[in-house]
């Protein structure tokens, strides 16, 4: 299963878990997966058929640009990253 980094802003979704394993061999699949296990997921990670604004997706150190189509191989490891604001 791929290794999904949670950030603190959703960890109340996964009962403070910074990390928790999922499966699928795109990124809806593993949404949907977490959506299982965690409900509330999905809202919170997608709008519509796209990664919601204000948040990136990076499997295996590349921030994809393909959305849920990207491909997750089952010993992939996922970070949801928030955008980061701020600064002058």
């Amino acid at each position: 299963m791929a290794i999904v980094h949670i950030p603190p802003q959703m960890q109340e979704l996964t009962g403070g878990a910074a990390e928790v394993e999922a499966e699928g061999r795109n990124l809806r699949q593993l949404v949907a997966h977490l959506e299982a296990a965690f409900p509330g997921f999905r809202d919170r990670l997608t709008r519509g058929d796209s990664v919601a604004p204000g948040l990136a997706v990076s499997i295996d150190n590349v921030v994809t640009s393909r959305g849920l189509l990207a491909e997750v191989e089952t010993d992939s490891v996922v970070h949801i990253i928030p955008a980061i604001s701020g600064g002058s």
